[in-house]
């Protein structure tokens, strides 16, 4: 799957987009398909160098909007609109690729 990662936290220039596994459903996940990813000022602090925890490489965005793919065991509809936020493109793999857990 695509995905925009930072190899560095230099800025916005040190930003690649890459190729990932798609991740894999879990029960106690819910995979969505993203269609929309935001752009935080989070973003900017972490690829600034300003967020502690972050750690390179890393793919960014911690909003995002999307269409579930594999509800796990969550209880919600396959085909569902959703949209999230959290503490991804901090210590989980982030919205600025295709597919998002």
């Amino acid at each position: 799957m695509r995905a925009i990662e930072a190899g560095a936290f230099s800025g916005y220039g040190g930003l690649r987009q890459t190729e990932l596994p798609k991740p894999q459903p879990a029960k106690d996940r819910v995979l969505v398909r993203v269609t929309t990813a935001g752009v935080t000022p989070l973003d900017h602090t972490i690829l600034s160098g300003g967020h502690p925890r972050a750690k390179a490489p890393l793919v960014l965005g911690n909003e995002g909007a999307g269409v579930i793919e594999d509800a796990g065991e969550s209880g919600l509809a396959v085909g569902s609109r959703v949209m999230f936020t959290g503490p991804y493109g901090v210590s989980e793999t982030g919205a600025w690729q295709d597919w998002c857990w």
